[in-house]
């Protein structure tokens, strides 16, 4: 069955797609009171339900002004005056979403998420070494594959869960006075020393994460010594870009399995209709 949507509407549910992903990487907005009802609760939080939650948490109410605005300026009624020819131009101004695409639009969010994990992996770049130092003082290496020397300082890790148990350790470097922090490293709970021994530099391979820190742990690090510096680095010691591009082939796989699905059975439908 065709699912009308007008234009309107669909840039306004674009909108609120796009305003609730700003919510969680900024972590503002009703995305930090899901997500901080949910450490509450449950002293963690999930990233993807707190997004879903947050759109969900937008969009009723923006679907109900909507919902009372087209009722107030509704003019094509049995009482409305406008012309057969505005009704005419106002009907094709609509879009029609038949309710099989979803299967194919779901199946290219799929795909679109393992051809970008398979993207980050092949475009890395060499492994590159750099020192903590050198990302304080505002040095950009060209690949996010690294090896970074510098002092981590363990009794100040932040572990928090999400699928997981993370913790985010900031590293400085020797000479480090106090400041912003120009790296983290991104670690198991278990990659801790059970008692953190004295300061002292070590070397952590892995990938620079994208999006940073995780909200509550940024505001968790902004409210001590160790504050990000602008364009700060998570270093993920457990990635590489082999290993991303070996997992990325599963959901490009699964991707591209159900959009062919979808526009196999949409075309179908759509040549029975036909007949």
């Amino acid at each position: 069955m065709d699912k009308e949507l007008s234009r309107p509407a669909l840039v306004g549910t674009i909108a609120l797609v796009a305003i609730s992903f700003y919510f969680m990487l900024t972590y503002t907005g009703p995305f930090q009171w899901l997500a901080e009802l949910q450490l509450r609760w449950m002293d963690s939080y999930n990233e993807k339900l707190t997004l879903i939650l947050t759109v969900f948490v937008l969009f009723i109410p923006a679907a109900a002004a909507w919902k009372i605005v087209k009722v107030s300026v509704r003019t094509m009624g049995p009482d409305s005056t406008a012309t057969p020819q505005e009704g005419v131009y106002r009907k094709a101004r609509n879009i029609h979403l038949p309710g099989v695409l979803i299967l194919p639009l779901l199946g290219a969010i799929v795909f679109g998420i393992g051809a970008f994990m398979y993207w980050r992996g092949m475009t890395a770049g060499p492994l590159t070494a750099v020192k903590a130092k050198e990302l304080e003082d505002g040095k950009k290496p060209a690949s996010s594959y690294l090896t970074i020397e510098g002092v981590p300082v363990w009794d100040e890790a932040v572990t928090f869960k999400k699928s997981g148990k993370e913790s985010y350790l900031p590293v400085v470097s020797q000479d480090w006075k106090g400041g912003p922090v120009a790296v983290y490293v991104e670690c198991n709970e278990d990659d801790l020393p059970g008692s953190p021994g004295p300061l002292e530099m070590k070397t952590f391979t892995g990938m620079t994460e994208v999006g940073g820190l995780p909200g509550p742990v940024r505001v968790a690090f902004e409210k001590s010594l160790f504050k990000p510096a602008g364009g700060y680095r998570v270093l993920a010691i457990h990635d590489e870009p082999a290993k991303l591009m070996k997992f990325s082939k599963w959901p490009t796989i699964v991707g591209a399995g159900l959009l062919a699905a979808g526009l196999l059975v949409w075309g179908v439908k759509r040549m029975m209709a036909r007949r």
